[in-house]
């Protein structure tokens, strides 16, 4: 059984159907898929849970390609929202959801061994691959980030894709010292910039596994991370695996294209 893991508001749910879909046409095995959401509304209207319709949506997806598969939604309650209204990164150019991994050591219905992944990936490969690591000795397996081990420092790493030892994260608390980090201070990248600091023991994997630029013949995961052009002029660009026009105007991928024809069939219904 392979074990994975998202996190993110009901904004989300497009990003996450279209992972799945790419996710289980390369990989026929069981999959057990959770999906932390919170409801923090207080803060933002927006900011909506996913439903538990939705999750039963993406449950039959992975059931129609294994029968063992399963999405389960799990939301996060009051400590959550007590944790973000209190942190000085409650508002920055991310949502409060970008913390919900950092309270997977405290859901007792996960398993010990997950990958966790934003909602911005599409697989080319088989997630197993990933999932067969050994990390028994580290906290996390991490690919360095593209820009990030330029401008901050060569070790500097991509929150984006984690392979999570969780018993090994419980033992050095890591993500606990990394929310009361952000509780207190605030950053750019705060989860990322905090697991940067604090992370005791990581394993460097291939970038194969987290690929944020152009799609190689070994990628298994492409992460569609914001983009710095040169020419013709200095910008930048954000295109996300759902804004299908763009990425085909601006990235000129059509590998994806059978994704996206089966994406809009079940959008369509």
């Amino acid at each position: 059984m392979i074990n994975i893991l998202f996190g993110g508001n009901y904004k989300v749910f497009d990003g996450i159907l279209l992972s799945l879909l790419s996710m289980t046409k390369h990989c026929k095995e069981p999959i057990n898929v959770y999906i932390l959401t919170a409801d923090v509304t207080e803060l933002n209207p927006e900011y909506k849970p996913i439903s538990q319709e939705d999750g039963e949506l993406l449950d039959k997806l992975v059931k129609k390609v294994n029968a063992s598969s399963n999405v389960k939604i799990i939301k996060l309650g009051q400590e959550f929202n007590n944790w973000i209204m209190n942190s000085e990164n409650k508002l920055n150019s991310y949502t409060p959801f970008a913390f919900l991994r950092l309270f997977a050591d405290k859901i007792k219905d996960l398993p010990d061994k997950i990958i966790y992944l934003d909602t911005d990936i599409m697989f080319n490969g088989n997630v197993r691959e990933l999932f067969d690591y050994d990390i028994t000795n580290y906290e996390l397996g991490v690919v360095k980030d593209r820009l990030g081990r330029f401008f901050i420092r060569p070790g500097y790493f991509n929150s984006g894709v984690l392979l999570i030892n969780m018993p090994k994260i419980k033992e050095t608390k890591l993500f606990e010292r990394v929310l009361d980090l952000c509780t207190s201070k605030k950053y750019a990248f705060p989860d990322q910039t905090g697991l940067n600091k604090l992370i005791k023991y990581k394993l460097y994997l291939p970038r194969r596994f987290n690929e944020q630029g152009n799609l190689r013949d070994d990628t298994v995961i492409q992460h569609f991370c914001k983009r710095i052009k040169l020419f013709p002029y200095f910008h930048t660009q954000n295109v996300k695996p759902w804004q299908i026009e763009q990425v085909h105007k601006l990235y000129k991928w059509y590998h994806y294209d059978d994704i996206y024809e089966e994406y809009n069939k079940i959008k369509r219904k």
